[in-house]
């Protein structure tokens, strides 16, 4: 069994190696005392739009998805996170509330959660921290930039081959014969809602792909077993 010096020295060792507390050494050590580890299962909700922000939360493990309910009490999926990034951090650092749903994509997802009131403490004594902040939430705001290019790809086939090349980019692994493996777990209607196509034209296109050797669904995501047959004219960087 752990004792509880080593379990805040592996907590420190995984936040170090996030994006968000890369460089930033003083403030991490501080802040692993505060850190908890959580787990959530595929569809688990990590909190609800409109709940108190409580913590700063970081991915160690599996894929989020932000999503933002409208008044029709559907819900449109905003961005996607991983194992390394943080989410949260605007509510946090402005003492809101969180403005979307945060749901576990993938089967299993662990996080670690520190409380927001450690966190604006170490804040305003620690200036590095600060400024890792700052670009965390500059870096958000490009996945939503990025979510807009893709939602503007052009006609749906577009859009999906944007979606899985952004997915590659980020999560993905090439293959020594220039295929992609994108361990991303995602439904056929995750896929139209991240798009914004229907369901139907969809399952079409990718039954189309899959037929034609070109993409591939597997239990941990899919395989673009030939990427230049659905590149777009601009990736999504």
């Amino acid at each position: 069994m752990q004792t509880t010096s080593a379990r805040t020295d592996a907590i420190e060792r995984t936040l170090r190696a996030s994006h968000l507390f890369s460089g930033v050494d003083e403030a991490v050590s501080e802040l692993a005392r505060f850190a908890i580890r959580k787990q959530f299962h595929h569809g688990d909700y990590l909190w609800h739009h409109g709940d108190p922000a409580a913590a700063l939360t970081i991915i160690t493990s599996g894929l989020v998805k932000i999503c933002q309910p409208n008044q029709a009490g559907e819900s449109a999926i905003v961005a996607l996170f991983g194992p390394r990034e943080s989410i949260g951090d605007v509510a946090v650092v402005s003492s809101g509330r969180y403005p979307a749903d945060a749901i576990a994509v993938t089967r299993d997802v662990e996080v670690l959660s520190i409380e927001k009131k450690p966190v604006l403490d170490a804040m305003q004594r620690n200036l590095a921290l600060s400024h890792a902040i700052n670009r965390s939430l500059v870096s958000h705001s490009v996945a939503l930039r990025q979510k807009i290019r893709i939602m503007t790809a052009g006609p749906v086939e577009r859009r999906l081959a944007a979606l899985l090349l952004h997915l590659a980019e980020r999560f993905g692994d090439e293959n020594e014969s220039g295929e992609l493996a994108i361990p991303v777990t995602l439904s056929r209607s995750d896929l139209a809602r991240l798009v914004g196509a229907t369901i139907e034209t969809t399952i079409r296109t990718m039954s189309k792909w899959q037929k034609a050797g070109i993409v591939s669904t597997t239990p941990e995501g899919f395989v673009v077993h030939r990427p230049r047959d659905i590149d777009i004219d601009e990736r999504i960087a």
